[in-house]
């Protein structure tokens, strides 16, 4: 072609762009795109004759070539597509993000419609990426322990009552209440000074218990010891 003689006529070639996505595309060894791998390929094929330097310039700061440049690919973008076919004029990222967007807000409204799960919707109000992450980052034995407080199945006594392992669904330690993580959290007297310590006050109701942040829960759970006494109840037995 003549703009690729032109080009090998000039001693060192710069090729100027203010898309570092696709300076980095072109310059890495590995490509899963047949038009990155063409653009490689044409500038491999220079670089065997001449000395060739890609360059980012910084976009909208009047710089002669890249606006032209600009114009070109509007009025290229206006055409029809060029290179391999199916053509799709959306990239990989933008599809991903928009299907997770559509899972996260599906699993949403799944979640806010459906009526089981009580002791959950307590403490989960919807999908949160940021608490999923801190869950997954825990260890095994802290995981177990904050699924049980949110899901209302762990070693407290009402739970064990409804599966038919305990008989007195009571808390143990003050016999008040059903033996429950909000009862744990909130209301329990034998963890009063535990709970001023964690959550600055000596008791709670039920729905400042279910906006506590998960890591102070945590901290509390902990604190107060009571999983670790059925993990030591199960291996005595």
């Amino acid at each position: 072609p003549l703009i690729f003689d032109f080009l090998c006529s000039l001693y060192v070639i710069r090729i100027c762009s203010d898309n570092q996505a696709a300076l980095r595309a072109v310059s890495s060894p590995r490509t899963r795109s047949a038009l990155v791998q063409e653009c490689g390929d044409a500038l491999e094929s220079l670089a065997r004759r001449k000395e060739v330097e890609l360059v980012w310039v910084p976009g909208h700061r009047g710089i002669p070539g890249n606006e032209r440049a600009d114009q070109l690919a509007r009025l290229g973008s206006r055409g029809p597509g060029q290179g391999p076919e199916p053509i799709l004029g959306i990239t990989r990222g933008s599809i991903n993000g928009a299907l997770n967007k559509w899972a996260y807000q599906t699993l949403g409204l799944d979640w806010r419609r459906n009526r089981g799960c009580r002791q959950a919707h307590s403490f989960i109000h919807g999908p949160s990426k940021s608490k999923t992450r801190w869950l997954l980052s825990l260890s095994r034995r802290a995981l177990n322990q904050m699924v049980g407080v949110l899901t209302g199945h762990c070693r407290l006594r009402r739970h064990l009552s409804l599966i038919g392992i305990e008989e007195d669904p009571l808390c143990p330690k003050c016999g008040e209440g059903e033996d429950t993580p909000v009862h744990l959290l909130g209301q329990c007297a034998a963890f009063g000074r535990i709970r001023h310590k964690v959550f600055g006050a000596e008791e709670l109701q039920g729905v400042e218990v279910r906006d506590l942040p998960w890591t102070k829960i945590l901290a509390f759970i902990r604190a107060s010891g009571r999983f670790e006494e059925g993990q030591r109840q199960r291996v005595v037995r």
